[in-house]
Formats: structure tokens, sequence, C-alpha cells
């Protein structure tokens, strides 16, 4: 009897902590039953907006007010930020003893289980910048020449193919040759080991091989974290998963919040099966779908719906809002990037004139590239600006220096200045290749010589290699009569630079595509400047002041859509709405095209009051066509 009674003593005591800490909270009746679910698996399919930050600090402060040990409990997230809101969240829900729930990414998490059995300190940590100078100077020795976008396609590359326990010998690379990124990986490996450091990506992998061969540290923790929480499941990827899979069992008391429809990291590894397949997996699981939104107004939502419920492969599921109706999501129609920009940059200087916050202003697009014609808007017309992620400017680009090389050495054979041996004559002498050798360039630069002046003399050069050089003589000076743009176009086509970004892609296995894409962005933007050098200049001021960015005051936010994720705002404009941008032309499958969707969708949903969807009707000089995306979301 007296069990019974204390037993009926501690059950109102928990429940009096319990509501205590809730009054600090307001939970709807599905984020409740999530947050009251303690022992087995369970999945909980939040929408946009749906609070489930809110709910995955309930549900911590449920278990412990119902008796589970706090140190038994693991919250785990994707970002360092994330982590520290959630558990500054559940801090605030306290007055006194803050329970010590562990929250943490990850990476953290699994490399706090390695120190333990291994000893690792804090400088084996191999960062980042040392890892890629590293990987740098592998690729130099391997005679790949490459700047930052190749270099982080290929670091982008090796870590895919360890954290989806590829096996390396039947893996296809798509950067580089299949024996020299074997030989890549290896050489990378046995750095490591010989100088004993350890990446990010060796935080999971090598906590993964621990869990499968050190049993007696599975069970420490597995009887450590008896709790497991788990936010963004539809990013998890291979190793990830199977990690969580060995230390959850066989308990099994894993609680995962996630959203299919906001699944958009593909190229990383994380695929919306691990959700969708949960069920599977975990037969025993229970399942409630938050499927409030609080951010967004009813239209925002319906249009939201009819554009996600499109896909095929998802869970069924209908989010609607809190009443408020708000307005129509408006479309824009540009003639082409630049006026696109323009016309964004001139409603958005607009709305801050009536008193808008900038802060809570974005401009979400599909390709870093961009971001070009929305920083030259924004700076022309002072507007407050930021870049989420540190978007690259398309002036830094190895192609844009390369352009801009063939426009000042044109200026100067205009000029009948000397092309001698400088960093600009050096740069585009062999592009496309010329058969010009190193040791004739080596004999300029001794003797001080104009190349257009000595060729002919020279024994060293072969015929067709001075008639080369006399082509290039003329080809220059006829650049130079030319406006900007007209003179790209040129240098691209009749001085064959195209072929030169064509050789590059076969070399370095990359798609001549994205390199097109780039030099056209360039054209496009040349065409404000009728004079090459006005444009050079521009691209200078350009550059250096995205540079200085930093703002301290409120500014608007210019972002990728993947790069949006987790972020909302009053006001989202979302540019470039067209077939090949969006979806990407580079997306064929169903999948593909449904991964598509969601990046829509994601962007979409980043806005609270007001959305505005731009599209344009000619892209780098072509006719382009609204995205198919647009019938589907005003559907109805």
């Amino acid at each position: 009897m007296f069990v019974n009674i204390f037993n009926i003593f501690l059950d109102y005591v928990c429940d009096m902590v319990y509501n205590l800490l809730m009054r600090k909270l307001s939970l709807n009746k599905k984020q409740q039953i999530a947050e009251q679910h303690i022992t087995g698996p369970m999945m909980v399919l939040a929408g946009p907006g749906s609070g489930k930050t809110a709910v995955i600090t309930a549900r911590a402060a449920f278990l412990v007010a119902s008796g589970v040990p706090a140190h038994n409990i693991l919250v785990i997230t994707y970002s360092k930020a994330a982590a520290s809101e959630m558990e500054n969240r559940f801090r605030n829900m306290y007055d006194d003893t803050v329970p010590q729930v562990t929250f943490g990414t990850f990476h953290s998490v699994f490399f706090r289980m390695l120190r333990r059995k291994h000893s690792y300190n804090l400088d084996q940590i191999f960062g980042e910048g040392e890892r890629r100078t590293l990987i740098r100077g592998f690729l130099t020795e391997m005679e790949y020449d490459q700047d930052d976008e190749f270099l982080s396609s290929v670091m982008g590359e090796m870590s895919l193919v360890r954290n989806e326990l590829h096996d390396i010998m039947h893996y296809h690379s798509t950067t580089i040759g299949e024996e020299h990124f074997r030989e890549l990986l290896t050489r990378y490996e046995r750095y490591k080991h010989e100088k004993n450091k350890i990446d990010f990506d060796d935080m999971l992998c090598h906590s993964y091989k621990m869990f499968q061969t050190e049993l007696e540290e599975l069970d420490h923790w597995r009887k450590m974290f008896t709790y497991i929480m788990i936010d963004e499941f539809q990013d998890i990827n291979s190793v990830q998963f199977e990690m969580v899979k060995l230390l959850a069992a066989p308990l099994n008391n894993l609680f995962i919040v996630g959203d299919d429809d906001q699944s958009i990291y593909r190229f990383r590894g994380a695929r919306p099966e691990f959700l969708l397949n949960f069920p599977n997996d975990y037969p025993s699981a229970k399942q409630v779908t938050l499927d409030t939104n609080y951010r967004s107004t009813d239209t925002i939502i319906q249009h939201a719906n009819n554009l996600i419920t499109t896909n095929v492969r998802r869970y069924d599921k209908q989010i609607h809002g809190l009443g408020q109706k708000g307005v129509k999501p408006v479309v824009l129609v540009a003639t082409d990037q630049n006026h696109e920009a323009i016309q964004i940059a001139e409603k958005i200087r607009h709305l801050l004139k009536k008193g808008a916050n900038p802060d809570e202003i974005a401009v979400a697009f599909r390709l870093n590239m961009q971001a070009r014609a929305f920083m030259d808007a924004f700076l022309n017309m002072n507007i407050p600006f930021k870049t989420r992620d540190e978007i690259p400017t398309l002036y830094d680009h190895w192609i844009a220096e390369d352009l801009f090389a063939f426009l000042r050495v044109a200026r100067r054979l205009s000029l009948r200045q000397k092309f001698g041996y400088d960093s600009d004559a050096t740069r585009i002498i062999n592009k496309p290749f010329r058969f010009i050798s190193k040791a004739f360039l080596a004999g300029l630069k001794k003797d001080d010589a104009d190349l257009f002046r000595v060729y002919g003399n020279s024994g060293s050069l072969h015929t067709a290699t001075k008639s080369n050089i006399e082509e290039l003589h003329r080809d220059l000076l006829s650049v130079a009569k030319r406006d900007t743009a007209d003179a790209i176009r040129y240098i691209r086509k009749k001085l064959n630079y195209n072929g030169h970004i064509m050789d590059t892609c076969e070399y370095r296995k990359l798609r001549p595509a994205g390199l097109y894409e780039i030099a056209d962005e360039l054209t496009e933007a040349a065409k404000q400047f009728s004079n090459p050098l006005d444009f050079i200049a521009h691209a200078k001021e350009a550059a250096e002041a995205v540079k200085q960015t930093e703002q301290t005051g409120p500014c608007c936010t210019l972002t990728t859509m993947h790069s949006a994720k987790g972020l909302e705002f009053e006001r989202v404009f979302i540019a470039g709405v067209v077939e090949e941008l969006v979806p990407s032309v580079r997306s064929k499958t169903a999948a593909e095209i449904e991964e598509e969707r969601r990046l829509f969708y994601v962007g979409i949903t980043r806005a609270k009051l007001e959305l505005y969807i731009s599209t344009i009707k000619s892209r780098y000089d072509k006719p382009s066509e609204p995205s198919r995306f647009l019938d589907e979301m005003f559907c109805q």
C-alpha cells in the first residue's frame, strides 16, 4: 500500500512540474501527441512553420518530468546554430536547475564518442582550410589545373563517397578520372594516418566502424542514450542512418522529426527514402503529422500545397494555416536577367520607402550565378544587402579573369602597345592551345620583346604556330573595335574560347554546360557597358563591394533556395522561375524532377506575408518558358 501511495505522489509531483513547464508553451493537439510519446519509435512529419523545435524541446521536458534521467536523452540536429537554439529554448523552460539533456550535431555527438575510446583531441581535427590546401596540392601534382569551384566539387565527391559507404573500387567519379579519384582518396587517407589527423567525415565513418567492431563501446553508449531524438531526418545520409539504428537498438526509443517534402540535399547523400521507409524499418512506430503552418498566410500555404501534391513519392498531408487569408502571390515578368534584377530591386526600394524592414525581405534563386544581376542592381540603387553562405561573385571566376585579360590585351594592341610577357598575355596565349611553348614565352620575357614583332623571325616556331599567332593578332584587333558584349561573343566564338572551355571540361571530366553558363552570364552582364574597360572597372568595384557587405544594420538577403531552408521572411522574391532553371536542366529523371519541385516548395514556404514569383522572357538571348511548376502552383 505504501508503494502505491508513493507512486501516486510521484505521479502528482511529475504532473505538477510538467504543467508548470507547459505554461510557458502553447501546443496544439497534434503537437501534444508528439510531445507526450515516451517509449518506442515515433515519426513526426513536420510541415513548414509547424513548430517542430517547440515540440522537440517540449518532449525533452516531458521525458524528464516523466522520470527519464536527463543524461539519458540525446537530441541531434544538423547545425550548431539549430542545436544552440534548441538548447536555449529548453533552458528557458526552467527557472532554476536545468536538466542536463545532450543537444548536438551529428559530428559533435559522435566525435565525443570517438574521444572516449581513442583519446582524440581538438588539435587532431583536420581543419577545412588545411584540408583544402592539401587536396589542391595533390591535384596539382596530378597535373589538374583547378579553381575553387572545381576543388569544391572534388572535395564534395570525396565526402559523398565516404558518407554513402560506397566501395571506392566500384565507384565512378563524376569530377576526375576514376583511377585518379582512387589515387587521390588513397593519398589523402595515407596522409591523415601518417599525421594522426581526422576530418569531419571521419567523425562519422570512424564512429560507425567503432560501433561495428567495438561492441563494448556500442553497449556503453546504448546505455547512456536510451532516448534519441533526431531533427531534420529527411536530411540524413547512409552512414548517419546506420549509426542511429545501431545506437537506438534494442530499445528503439527513436523519435524522428522531418518533412519528406523538404528533402533537397541529394547531392550530399540525403534522400527522402530514409524517412519514407521508416515505417518499414520500424513497423511499431507511431506517427503524427504537424499540419498547422504558423508562419505563412493561407493563400501562400494553398499555392504551396497545390505544387507539392504533384509529387508522387511522398506522405499525403494537407498543410493549413491559422485563417489569415493574405494576398495572392504576384507573378512578375521581365525581359531578361538584368531587367528582372532591376524590376525586383525597384519593387524592394518601393517597399522600403513604405516602411518595410530590410531584414524581412529575401531574394531567392536556383543558382549562385544568378546573384550577379541582383548584386549589381542593389549596389546601383544603394539597397543594403547580405549574401547567404558567402555566395562567390561571378567576377572572381577564372572564366571572368580570362575574358578580362582578352579585353585588356585587345585594348593595348589598339593603342599600339606591346604584346609582351605579362600576366594577361601569358594567361590567354594558349587559350585555346596555339602550340606556343613556355620556352618561347620565356624568351620574350628575357628579351622584353613583342610577340607580334618577333614571331616571324623565330626559327623555334612551327609554320602552323606562326599562322596561329597571325590570326590571333587580327582577331584581337577586331575585338578592340567592338562593344563589350559583342567583343566577348567574338572571343568565345571566333577566337574559340568556347573550345578552350570544352577542352577544360574533357580534361577535368566536367559538364561543359555549367561553364558555358558562367560565360553566358558574363556576356549578359557586359550588355550594360559599351566600353570594355568600364565593364572591367565595374566588375572590380562590385567584387570589392560585395566583400565589404558585412552589414551591421538591417539588410535584405540574397540566397539560393538551398541555403534559404530553415529561414523565414515577411516578403520573398523567387527569381528566374523558368524552364531549365526551375527545374534545373540537369534534372532528367522523375526522382530528380520531384526534388526540384521540393526545392521550389522550400522557396515558397519561406514567405510569411507576401510572395513574388519572377519569370523572364529570354535568357542569354534565347527565348525562355515559364516553369511548369507555375501551372501546378496556380492550378486552383
